[in-house]
């Protein structure tokens, strides 16, 4: 029995890591976990020609990849020219297609941010700026629109529950299909903000450090609070 618990813990591991095979999971563990941890610049050409070469279903050429960097299922993701992946992130591609999973041309990611594709593709345009510590989880679908910046600690996501559901079962087991959450193209997010399922933030605008965004937002608007609210139009005197 332990021996079959064993094998079953080895086996869910492989899974989750995205191996196909035990010897694709020792692949893994030698490029991740040992190349993620080499320190200086020996680390970063190790890691820019090894993974760029045998982790990801397509990588462009110049990647940067930092020290303690965590990927799950890379086999789905596709990476452009030039992108940059700081220390310490987090990226997930478990429930996606391959491909579903894509950072485009000259993408940053900031030092311990997570990008999670729980459900539904996530996809970074060209140019869009991560700051440090953020969170991003798929529930329907990310797409962010190229030259959007987020400063640091903004949380894109996250699933929902059943506000009406029943009371005779607990929440955590009426969770509500996810409906996607778009950003559009050269839009800028403050510190903090938080951006909830389902919501489409227009082309050009700025949501303050702090906002809680909770439904759409027409293109270059300027959003502020808790919820946010619109308090201007870029280019407005209002703004």
């Amino acid at each position: 029995m332990d021996l079959m618990n064993k094998q079953s813990a080895a086996r869910a591991y492989r899974d989750r890591v995205g191996s196909e095979s035990w010897l694709g999971l020792v692949r893994h563990e030698l490029l991740v976990c040992w190349l993620s941890l080499l320190p200086g610049a020996l680390g970063y050409l190790l890691r820019r020609w090894c993974w760029g070469a045998f982790l990801f279903a397509r990588c462009g050429e110049q990647p940067i990849f930092g020290r303690n960097i965590s990927l799950f299922h890379p086999r789905r993701m596709v990476l452009g020219q030039r992108v940059a992946i700081d220390d310490d992130c987090r990226l997930d591609a478990e429930h996606c297609l391959e491909g579903e999973f894509s950072l485009a041309d000259d993408v940053i990611i900031s030092r311990g941010s997570l990008l999670s594709a729980m459900q539904g593709c996530l996809r970074l345009g060209p140019r869009v700026n991560v700051g440090a510590d953020c969170i991003f989880y798929s529930a329907g679908g990310i797409e962010i629109g190229a030259d959007t910046m987020l400063a640091a600690h903004c949380y894109l996501g996250g699933g929902s529950y059943a506000v009406r559901g029943s009371l005779e079962r607990p929440m955590s087991s009426q969770l509500q299909p996810g409906r996607g959450l778009v950003i559009e193209e050269d839009c800028w997010l403050g510190a903090g903000v938080v951006v909830i399922d389902g919501v489409k933030i227009g082309k050009g605008s700025i949501i303050a450090a702090g906002a809680v965004v909770i439904r759409d937002v027409e293109p270059f608007s300027v959003m502020a609070g808790v919820p946010a609210r619109r308090v201007g139009f870029r280019g407005s005197v209002e703004a």
